[in-house]
């Protein structure tokens, strides 16, 4: 085998190692609740309700460390460069390789938001075991913790709430040519590195901010049904 070429089994290795970096934290937690949950004497569906918002929120956190390990990856690439063959098979294009860039980072962004949708819908999914109580929470609480994560918003990008964000993203206006509010639009700041942003605003701080307090605020949610219901036991 020619010493340049790289094999097909050397890079599903070191994509293998890539993932299980960035998936190992959320992942651990993910364990550690359903272990708690599990441990749990609520009814199995029940138990199963609570695991769904588990999930979407370790699906958050997972969606959300790829793409800040893809942000450094593209501020790599500007920083330091590419080898010639990746610019050479991006396309014949000069700005070809900063296009699929930036339109790789949108979906990136967009797994994120459909996440933070889903944690929403399964926390929907909580009201019919309040409501026979099945868990130590009235339907009112649920409602609470909806309207606490339908409100929050990332006012660098859009003024809808980041729930909407998703479908926006999406369906509405993916494509530069058809962007009204959204675009594939990327903002690279400073110098010595160039950081990169996706707005002109601080977006990556405030999406850091909602990913923190989505991540305490479920965490604490589902750990106060299981310490309340262990202690009416």
């Amino acid at each position: 085998m020619d010493e340049e070429t790289v094999s097909l089994q050397t890079v599903r290795e070191h994509y293998g190692i890539w993932r299980w970096k960035i998936e190992r934290e959320s992942s651990n937690k993910i364990v550690k609740i359903w272990a708690e949950i599990a441990a749990s004497s609520i009814d199995n569906g029940t138990k199963t309700e609570l695991a769904n918002v588990a999930w979407a929120l370790a699906s958050f956190e997972k969606a959300y460390d790829v793409l800040v390990e893809d942000i450094v990856r593209a501020e790599g690439a500007r920083n330091t460069g590419v080898p010639p063959v990746m610019k050479f098979f991006t396309g014949p294009y000069e700005d070809s390789l900063d296009y699929l860039i930036g339109m790789s980072l949108w979906m990136d962004l967009a797994d994120v938001l459909v996440s933070y949708r889903t944690i929403v819908e399964r926390f929907g999914h909580l009201k019919r075991p309040a409501r026979r109580k099945k868990i130590p929470m009235i339907v009112t609480d649920i409602e609470r913790e909806i309207q606490t994560l339908e409100a929050r918003r990332l006012p660098e990008l859009s003024t809808k709430p980041a729930t909407a964000l998703a479908d926006t993203v999406l369906h509405e206006t993916w494509h530069p040519s058809g962007a009204h509010t959204l675009n594939f639009e990327l903002y690279w700041k400073g110098t010595e590195p160039k950081t990169l942003d996706f707005t002109n605003g601080d977006f990556r701080g405030s999406l850091d901010a909602l990913v923190a307090n989505t991540l305490k605020q479920v965490n604490e949610f589902i750990l106060a049904v299981l310490q309340r219901h262990a202690m009416g036991s």
